[in-house]
């Protein structure tokens, strides 16, 4: 379960954070700051790992970004974690991205080791009742174009893409056989989230 998988693993940090009221990725969790939270839990799975970020943000990633991990940045602005996601595809070394939100501290390993290992589509990607969970999905280089199209069509939602690409949706069921708590789609937003 815990072999390395020719997989380039993308937290992404860019957010603007308006519930928190302050950037998140710095934020301790049990005395680790979110970045080294979700950082321990992906690096055993993928090969490297890059930190995704705005540019305007690059010395404070650089500074807050764990050993051996490499800090990219957005290449088009203004458009949110899609232009994160488009950086991530961009900047891996291999075909596929594990991409997550630096804002997810209790990702569970044994759904990221599903979702990794469910190699039938080019977007594998949670949905449960309240929609699909884009920051916790497995995306292909491939998805490069689609993403480019959304991009260049003005600002829109990271679903936006998903119809000209292949995706394989894992419903709730499915994501409760690994983690059946849903722990790992438990976001921190607000203050109260860190005493929750």
């Amino acid at each position: 379960m815990s072999d390395i998988r020719k997989v380039t693993g993308a937290i992404l940090i860019g957010g603007e954070s308006r519930r928190m009221g302050r950037d998140k990725a710095d934020l301790l969790w049990d005395g680790k700051t979110l970045v080294e939270r979700v950082h321990e839990r992906i690096a055993p799975l993928v090969e490297e790992v890059l930190l995704v970020v705005r540019p305007d943000r690059l010395p404070w990633a650089e500074n807050l970004a764990p050993t051996g991990v490499r800090v990219v940045t957005d290449r088009v602005e203004a458009h949110g974690p899609l232009a994160g996601i488009h950086a991530a595809l961009s900047e891996a070394a291999f075909a596929r991205v594990l991409v997550v939100a630096c804002d997810m501290p209790d990702l569970q390993p044994s759904l990221l080791v599903g979702l990794l290992d469910d190699a039938s589509a080019e977007v594998v990607v949670p949905r449960t009742k309240f929609g699909f969970e884009p920051l916790l999905a497995v995306y292909a280089k491939s998805c490069l174009p689609a993403v480019e199209q959304a991009l260049a069509d003005g600002p829109s939602r990271i679903p936006a893409f998903y119809a000209k690409v292949s995706v394989s949706e894992w419903n709730e069921s499915r994501l409760r056989r690994l983690d059946p708590e849903l722990r790992s789609l438990v976001n921190v937003n607000r203050p109260e989230d860190l005493t929750r």
